[in-house]
């Protein structure tokens, strides 16, 4: 995917040079009534800039499919996508169809503004639900029983998520805004010019940060956190209790380790009784010392 992005953004950033070199360089001294407002190199460059736009969309609507398990929202985001990619290929063949026709002194800008005007709204609207959904879902896997890289791991995500959706959003509506106050110049191509490589840098972060985030979680961490539950017996109100008469006080302490030890051992996600105790399966205790008793164990 990152070859896929990087191959459009190359042909992106030809189209979009090639038209600023034939606006401001070849056209500079020719009378304003006979400028041609277009060229092929400036129809072109809505293809790129779609194509990696529903690259880039896609690829975070699939995360929140995965995050969240369900279909509906991706299902939402998917169309929105599909009306962005349609709206941006029309867009790009209209102008194209408006070549030769130049010099009309922006009929294609004053005629299809609309459809500039709705492609660019619906990409920035995919973006915000995009950005939500993924701060949703990305929130939910905040846990007591996580390790505490876990958690920091999770805050930079969202931040980043965050960062990535509102700057691709904002930058949409600043193109709209431009080019609906000023659609006889081309100050809002200026900036339209950048979306593509907003979403391209959003994307290459997000793949080019995962090696960071593993080396995260695999650190060990100074900050364990413990559980305590007591027995049936106890005093102690609030707390959850084996449900299991006779059990003795247990207290699991999570840390995270790195080095492979053989008294070392993983405790599977515990599970509880319908009356609510706690029930601790039968192969978190194979490597304990029974004349130790079962006090602690250490992941």
């Amino acid at each position: 995917m990152a070859l896929k992005s990087r191959f459009l953004e190359v042909f992106h950033s030809i189209a979009s040079c090639q038209a600023i070199y034939y606006f401001t360089i070849v056209l500079a001294g020719v009378p304003e009534l006979e400028k041609p407002a277009n060229s092929y190199a400036l129809s072109i460059t809505p293809v790129f800039e779609t194509l990696i736009t529903a690259l880039v969309q896609g690829f975070f609507t699939y995360r929140i499919r995965i995050l969240s398990g369900r279909i509906h929202l991706s299902a939402f985001c998917w169309g929105l996508g599909l009306l962005r990619f349609i709206g941006g290929m029309a867009m790009s063949a209209e102008a194209l169809l408006d070549v030769p026709r130049e010099p009309d002194y922006f009929v294609l800008q004053d005629t299809y503004g609309w459809l500039i005007t709705c492609a660019l709204n619906i990409g920035a609207v995919l973006d915000v639900v995009i950005c939500v959904a993924m701060c949703k879902y990305l929130k939910r896997m905040y846990s007591a029983y996580n390790f505490p890289r876990s958690d920091k791991l999770i805050d930079r995500l969202v931040s980043w998520t965050i960062q990535t959706g509102f700057i691709t959003s904002m930058t949409s509506v600043a193109v709209v805004i431009s080019f609906q106050t000023m659609k006889h110049n081309f100050v809002w191509f200026a900036l339209y010019t950048f979306l593509a490589k907003l979403y391209t840098n959003s994307l290459l972060v997000s793949l080019n940060s995962r090696p960071a985030h593993r080396e995260i979680v695999r650190a060990p961490s100074s900050n364990p956190k413990t559980f305590k539950w007591d027995s049936p017996g106890s005093s102690r109100s609030g707390s959850p209790a084996f449900s299991r008469p006779g059990t003795p006080h247990v207290t699991i302490e999570i840390t995270q380790t790195t080095t492979a030890d053989s008294s070392t051992f993983l405790i599977p996600n515990l599970s509880r009784y319908k009356d609510g105790g706690l029930r601790v399966p039968e192969q978190a205790v194979y490597n304990l010392n029974p004349s130790a008793g079962f006090k602690s164990v250490s992941v």
